[in-house]
């Protein structure tokens, strides 16, 4: 069984999952996104609905080319932007498009099962999207603002207790607010640079549910006193979720159009969950190593069921 993975040939994880599905009998080839033009292409037949991934290094393929259509999975941990040269620096983004079309051709290939696909990375770079659908499912969220106007901005955090503020994408940490006399003017410069999403600061502890099908694992990570479920100093606590939240999370998980994910809450002290976001691609082994867990096993049954 033919299966992809997206991701650097150096990521651990990546390494990880590919030493595991060798060792259960499979041919998991890593693709990395950022060789493509240079070390690998893509043709595409719209036609014929079929096309070939060529690699231009030896694989262990036949013909060094892999048929779409006989790929069972592709399993995306981290795609990196192709690094194509520029001739003229006028048309680079336009280049950067048109590469982008191309592969999307791979990515939209329905045939193939995705773990995960495109929609759900999309999704996750706008974590409002998540919310709306969380909620729709029945998830608690916390009192939310996304935006740029200052006014409304300055409205919302009247309107709260304690506030914090996070990237609507991700990829840098949450704050807290410092309300006072000085809250108009901070949200004044926080807004001139960009949007933010604003959230009412909720008291409790981060879980975070690790979801494998139908199967979730859940664990307890110390952070710092915001809603924020990272930390490089403390071990996790393994922790059995209701049943309810388990059922909640398999439903938010399809929902989003993902096989598997981590979904981190904010539990309150009356024992209440509060959706926060759910990740498409996220690392796993740390935890694992950390807990004992066998979330390998359970990537690698989603993968190749």
């Amino acid at each position: 069984m033919q299966i992809a993975l997206l991701g650097s040939e150096n990521e651990p994880q990546v390494i990880h999952v590919a030493s595991a599905l060798k060792s259960e009998g499979h041919e998991p080839i890593i693709v990395n996104t950022q060789y493509f033009g240079k070390h690998w292409q893509l043709t595409y037949d719209p036609d014929f609905h079929d096309g070939l991934l060529h690699f231009l290094d030896s694989y262990p393929l036949d013909n060094n080319r892999m048929t779409l259509s006989e790929v069972h999975a592709v399993y995306w941990h981290q795609y990196l932007p192709p690094a194509m040269p520029h001739e003229d620096p006028k048309q680079a983004q336009w280049i950067d498009q048109e590469v982008t079309s191309a592969l999307l051709c791979w990515f939209n290939f329905s045939d193939i099962k995705w773990v995960n696909g495109i929609s759900a990375i999309r999704a996750h770079q706008c974590k409002p999207s998540q919310m709306q659908v969380a909620a729709h499912l029945g998830a608690h969220l916390p009192y939310t603002f996304v935006g740029n106007s200052e006014i409304a901005a300055f409205q919302f955090c009247n309107n709260m207790g304690e506030v914090i503020y996070k990237p609507i994408r991700g990829g840098e940490t949450t704050h807290f607010l410092h309300k006072g006399t000085q809250l108009r003017h901070q949200l004044s410069q926080l807004l001139l640079s960009r949007p933010v999403m604003l959230q009412a600061y909720v008291p409790g502890i981060n879980i975070r549910s690790y979801v494998f099908g139908d199967e979730v694992l859940s664990v307890q990570i110390e952070s710092h006193d915001t809603q924020t479920a990272e930390s490089q100093h403390h071990k996790p606590l393994i922790v059995i979720t209701p049943a309810d939240i388990q059922r909640l999370c398999v439903a938010i998980c399809k929902g989003l159009d993902m096989h598997w994910c981590t979904i981190n809450w904010r539990k309150t002290a009356k024992g209440d969950y509060f959706f926060l976001d759910a990740d498409p691609c996220p690392d796993f082994l740390t935890i694992e190593n950390q807990t004992g867990m066998d979330m390998t096993g359970r990537l690698i049954k989603v993968l190749t069921q």
